[in-house]
């Protein structure tokens, strides 16, 4: 179970960083073309960014909906042992298919999240070979939403 968390995290911070690239504008790249290196300081992408970081979030929010399709809630599991409790032959086979229903999904997640970590990759490498002068810009907002995003799980978790 260790791995597929690993790989959901993992998922989680390539898909940021891709849909941070993919937010980019011809606007944002001209403009970062023009920048004087000598009027730039470490915070400044942060203006340039926050549209950028607001989409990215709202995004990053729907694809942690959408891996969650294929992971087996923990109610099901509950409901399982609270209808069948009384019966434990049924609640074996019950048990068993959901065993193996869990075997599947994990199948398909790791499946899906490879291709999707592949296209990924494939991408970045383009954006940052076409782009060379947006890397920056791109990592230092890439990581600004990580952390805007593990502070809103760490928010989620206290509420």
């Amino acid at each position: 179970m260790l791995h597929i968390l690993l790989i959901v995290l993992i998922l989680n911070f390539i898909l940021y960083f891709v849909v941070n690239g993919l937010f980019f504008s011809e606007s944002v790249i001209s403009e970062l073309y023009e920048i004087d290196e000598s009027e730039e300081h470490f915070f400044s992408y942060f203006q340039r960014s926050i549209e950028r970081i607001i989409y990215c979030t709202l995004v990053s929010i729907v694809i942690s909906i959408i891996t969650d399709f294929f992971f087996v809630q923990e109610i099901k599991m509950k409901g399982i042992f609270i209808r069948e409790k009384e019966d434990p032959k049924i609640l074996k086979q019950k048990i068993v298919e959901l065993i193996d229903d869990i075997k599947v999904r994990n199948i398909a997640f790791i499946i899906t999240a490879s291709v999707i970590l592949l296209f990924s990759f494939f991408y970045l490498l383009c954006f940052n070979y076409v782009y060379p002068y947006t890397q920056i810009e791109w990592i230092k907002s890439s990581i600004t939403i990580v952390i805007i995003m593990q502070l809103l799980s760490i928010l989620k978790c206290l509420l």
